[in-house]
């Protein structure tokens, strides 16, 4: 049986009438109830090989049963952001239907399928195994500590697999309460008699957290630790929460991990970087490119075997395709995708993704991507209020010398609706360069 659901009993035995799970409507179940209500989904669940859970724009006490009812019976649940287009919903609808579910082996059968948000491929169906769940959520619960007194609430959908490792996960193992909420619009739903005390999220919301802790919002007034990942922090936010004795974890890995491969932890933070690796994990840096070893590591991709072949070598080693700098102190900072570099007629090399985080240290710009052009570099700035010559004379710092550039406001903003943002609100830089094509 997996850890998971075997620490979720330990606290039903342990802990029976203290609340487990709350949704925003206060809906909740104790440690036994939950217990008593995942037995009973097990048992509902058809004896197939797997079941299909579409996640709308919300969590729910009930996604969270079906999920946990999947890993007690040994389903494989195939978890789909409802967000997603429906055309791209379909497809992956297909891909699954379309596995040889009878190849797998005990050992081997996956427990879940997550899908990869998209930001520069359409999305994959990752295939993890239960091991990779218990032992990554592990991992992550010992680089950042949570007790059965803290508070965790989930912003961000639990059909991908931040918070699935770093909220479900490391809430089950540590027996603490958890409210599952999403979405930005969560902060106004917290319960001011109940606050949170942990909170997973991006930079957006991060900057939203810090404006209501300098409001002294009695809703945060035990928040001590701030998760972030998917992007970089700005270090105006990071130093604000800093401020208000708030712990700022940033991190760093993808699906195909599980997804924690690097984590900060508490009193061991620094602005721009992304901790050390997780327990569980080997890493090789290949001419700046990372490669890792663990029990972290998918299964494959579902039903795309020439995918997986490219990403995990038969020796184990999983290419992440981020270039990276490891620090003397062992501490990462993420540079980029090794496929997003680009090279100047000059010869000098650009990693667009660490200049963009720059410019993104200033709060008025909420995106920059930049891309390559016919002879110039294109950077695309989303930002209220826009000025060009700031971002003019922080480019001119961080480019090559003579480097030519054009900078181009993106408007309409990007959107969910158009396919430019992934589910947890980065840009998908394939579909945004569309809109500089010409």
């Amino acid at each position: 049986m997996p850890e998971l659901i075997e620490a979720m009993r330990r606290h039903a035995r342990q802990r029976p009438h203290v609340v487990a799970i709350r949704d925003p409507n206060r809906n909740e179940l104790s440690w036994s109830e939950l217990s008593q209500q995942v037995e009973r989904t097990a048992r509902q669940l058809a004896r197939d090989h797997h079941a299909y859970l579409i996640h709308e724009n919300h969590n729910t006490l009930a996604n969270v049963l079906v999920s946990l009812g999947c890993l007690a019976s040994g389903l494989c649940e195939v978890s789909i952001d409802g967000r997603f287009p429906l055309e791209v919903r379909r497809s992956m609808i297909e891909r699954t239907q379309e596995y040889n579910w009878q190849t797998n082996s005990a050992t081997t059968r996956p427990a879940l399928v997550l899908w990869t948000s998209g930001t520069t491929d359409r999305p994959r169906g990752v295939m993890l195994s239960s091991t990779n769940l218990d032992t990554n959520a592990q991992a992550k619960l010992n680089a950042v500590p949570q007790t059965n007194d803290d508070h965790r609430l989930t912003l961000l959908p639990i059909s991908h697999a931040y918070a699935r490792t770093c909220d479900m996960g490391t809430w089950l193992l540590s027996g603490c309460q958890w409210t599952i909420d999403l979405g930005t619009s969560a902060l106004d739903r917290i319960d001011s008699r109940n606050p949170p005390t942990l909170i997973n999220t991006v930079p957006s919301v991060a900057a939203q957290i810090v404006n209501r802790l300098d409001r002294s919002d009695p809703s945060l007034a035990k928040l001590r630790v701030v998760g972030c990942g998917g992007a970089a922090i700005t270090e105006a936010t990071f130093q604000r929460l800093r401020h208000h004795d708030v712990e700022v974890i940033q991190g760093y890995g993808c699906t195909e991990t599980s997804p924690v491969i690097c984590s900060a932890a508490p009193g061991d933070t620094i602005p721009g970087l992304v901790g050390r690796p997780v327990d569980g994990w080997e890493v090789d840096v290949r001419d700046g490119r990372l490669f890792v070893r663990g029990a972290g590591s998918m299964l494959g991709y579902l039903n795309d075997p020439e995918a997986t072949h490219q990403k995990l070598a038969s020796d184990g080693w999983l290419d992440t395709g981020d270039l990276v700098e490891v620090q003397p102190d062992g501490n990462f900072r993420i540079l980029g995708r090794a496929d997003d570099v680009i090279v100047l007629p000059n010869g000098f090399k650009v990693h667009p993704q660490s200049i963009e985080a720059k410019l993104m240290q200033s709060n008025s710009i909420e995106f920059a991507l930049i891309f390559p052009g016919n002879s110039e570099l294109i950077v695309a700035i989303q930002a209220k209020p826009f000025s060009i010559p700031n971002v003019k004379a922080e480019l001119a710092a961080q480019l090559p010398p003579g480097t030519r550039f054009r900078i181009e406001p993106i408007v309409p903003d990007l959107s969910h609706q158009n396919n430019e943002l992934t589910a947890k609100g980065t840009p998908r830089r394939s579909e945004v360069a569309k809109r500089f094509a010409s």
